[in-house]
């Protein structure tokens, strides 16, 4: 494929959606998204959600499990959504908060899944997560839509769960998903831009993820002795040269930009998109650089909406903290449904 071949969606829909004076720092918003300003709010905006919640854990195939959280509705027969979190984040990430309380106040039972090594999940599986285990994710979710029964089922994802979101949408056919609509928010698209945006910009995003990702490699050194040298990461100061560290010992692959490459979707890895998908981003975006959005395939079933304002996983847009993101995305199911 050349480069004349590879374009973005003929007609992205601009969205002109602008957040309350004051909150249209894209740093502004992206700390919103996950300020702990945030938690007592958006936990008492979920409560219904919460109270309901039940731990479950799927089977992921060959011995593997997934852990998730499922609200269900007193109507079995509701719709379903199921969220995915970001890297390093949980079920009870706000955005995920926020979005569960929205949806489910308005008629959708939830299952908030749980990549590997996420949440409370360190213990289930030997190995460590890595970006290209999507296999255990469809197959988790074959598990789940087996004791959830619906005609169908809806899927949205923050971040690298909206990276992970893309490609279950992209595999669900060929599955046996009954995917009826994704939607990718803030998705991770070429992953080892994603890693020189956070290595370049603000040193604040750098000890976030690094905190969080050592944090993540001592509860799984804990969990499983032996299984993981977690000194080794913390002599790498920077994330590339823990990324670097990590593919070579605990993926397999031999170098990080082939791995980076095997999770990318831009290019023409979208190309055989049957499902139905939109992919939300800012164009202010400090972590996913939105003009990688010019190396995704069109696609007919691909709908491409972009927002001048918004920071990565933000769209918070005034000062009671409430995120359009959450309208837009049931806006978004709802239209479908109908």
């Amino acid at each position: 494929m050349t480069s004349a071949d590879i374009q973005v969606q003929p007609s992205p829909a601009f969205v002109d959606w602008k957040p309350a004076p004051g909150l249209r720092n894209r740093h502004v918003q992206s700390l919103l998204a996950s300020v702990k300003l945030r938690r007592p709010l958006a936990r008492r905006r979920a409560r219904a959600a919460l109270e309901v919640a039940e731990d479950w854990i799927l089977d992921a195939g060959d011995g593997r499990k997934l852990h998730g959280v499922y609200s269900p509705q007193k109507d079995p027969g509701a719709p379903l959504a199921v969220l995915v979190h970001g890297w390093e984040g949980c079920a009870d990430s706000l955005y995920m908060l926020s979005l569960s309380g929205y949806l489910y106040a308005r008629g959708w039972q939830l299952f908030r899944l749980h990549l590997r090594d996420h949440g409370p999940s360190h213990h289930l599986n030997p190995e460590l997560f890595h970006a290209n285990r999507l296999d255990e994710v469809v197959e988790a979710l074959k598990d789940l839509q087996a004791r959830v029964e619906v005609p169908h089922w809806d899927m949205v994802g923050f971040s690298l769960g909206g990276n992970f979101t893309l490609r279950t949408a992209l595999a669900a056919p060929e599955a046996g998903l009954k995917l009826r609509r994704a939607i990718a928010v803030s998705p991770v698209l070429e992953p080892i831009h994603t890693l020189y945006a956070l290595e370049e910009g603000l040193a604040l995003y750098r000890a976030y993820f690094r905190k969080k990702w050592l944090r993540s490699v001592r509860k799984k050194a804990a969990c499983h002795p032996g299984s993981v040298d977690v000194e080794a990461f913390v002599r790498r100061h920077t994330l590339t040269a823990m990324t670097e560290h990590f593919v070579a010992e605990h993926t397999p692959y031999d170098d990080a930009e082939t791995y980076f490459a095997d999770y990318a979707v831009t290019g023409d890895r979208l190309a055989r998109l049957k499902v139905p998908t939109t992919l939300l981003m800012a164009e202010d975006d400090p972590v996913i650089p939105a003009q990688d959005l010019v190396r995704v395939h069109a696609n007919p079933c691909l709908k491409v909406v972009r927002t001048r304002y918004g920071g990565h996983c933000g769209f918070i847009e005034d000062y009671r903290l409430n995120a359009w993101v959450d309208r837009f995305v049931a806006e978004t199911l709802k239209q479908e449904g109908a």
